[in-house]
């Protein structure tokens, strides 16, 4: 009997490995495609990963090799294409850093333009009061968010901002929304955005006379991401808060940095270490 069991065993290998349909046939196992941009002048990278990226199948991976860095490109990874994505950090410097990037899902449609969206408001026809370009940054792997950030506490009521990125920075429009900015984007080339922002007045949500909502609590947990990405999920998330809504946030550690832009927001916070390296954030807007 066991002679059997073991003769039927080596037959079924036999054809797991090498019948018709090989057991490798039906998961077959892509290898990444090596891309170093290193060569390249940062004018060109992003438009050779994308070119690479676009004709990766469904499973497909890019082995990408920089010279620094490449967190704007994740950004904009998380911008423009987000579900179809798998990024996984393989070598992280000083000199060389290698990601993997893997296609989980077909490219998404374009999202359809609105009507009207390409005619540009009168106040984003006057010369801007600040401009920042932060094109080059982006190219070279530098983190233009303070930079950006900078430049929006300086602006003042009515003030004209224009920042010039290499991708839109949608991430950016509920950030500064939540400060009472509306914005406008023009698109020159691949690689060149005009975003218009505008300090308008009351930011949205803000507190009104008349009858509120009943109070929610929202929930996000941002342990396990690089800075600034907790930053800017959690200021991304205030203008979703009503009067009485609470954000509580999980945090592997305490986020000073984060305060001075909550209280130029118009929200309060409440910090509570709970554990060594486990804080609780509640954030509210100001009565």
């Amino acid at each position: 009997m066991i002679l059997y069991d073991t003769f039927q065993i080596r037959q079924r290998l036999q054809l797991w490995f090498s019948g018709p349909n090989p057991f490798w046939r039906r998961f077959p196992m892509s290898q990444p495609i090596l891309l170093d941009v290193r060569p390249l002048q940062p004018v060109e990278r992003h438009q050779k990963i994308f070119e690479a990226w676009n004709a990766l199948p469904v499973g497909g991976a890019l082995r990408l090799v920089n010279d620094h860095e490449p967190k704007p490109l994740y950004y904009q990874f998380q911008a423009e294409r987000p579900g179809e994505f798998e990024w996984r950090s393989i070598t992280c410097g000083p000199e060389r850093w290698e990601v993997e990037i893997r296609r989980i899902g077909p490219p998404r449609p374009r999202e359809p333009e609105i009507a009207g969206s390409d005619v540009r408001p009168d106040w984003a026809k006057r010369a801007p009061d600040l401009e920042v370009d932060v094109r080059e940054d982006l190219r070279q792997g530098k983190e233009p968010f303070g930079k950006i950030m900078q430049a929006v506490s300086q602006c003042g009521p009515e003030g004209v901002l224009l920042l010039r990125a290499i991708f839109e920075p949608k991430p950016l429009y509920n950030i500064l929304r939540a400060r009472g900015f509306e914005s406008w984007t023009e698109r020159g080339a691949e690689d060149d955005w005009k975003v218009y922002f505008r300090k308008a007045g009351t930011p949205p949500g803000a507190p009104s006379p008349g009858i509120s909502p009943a109070p929610q609590t929202h929930t996000l947990d941002v342990r396990g991401l690089e800075p600034p990405e907790p930053m800017v999920m959690i200021l991304s998330k205030l203008p979703e808060l009503g009067p009485e809504d609470v954000l509580e946030v999980t945090h592997f550690r305490e986020p000073v940095p984060l305060y001075s832009h909550l209280e130029e927001a118009g929200f309060s916070h409440e910090i509570m270490k709970l554990e060594e390296g486990l804080y609780r954030l509640r954030i509210r807007r100001k009565k």
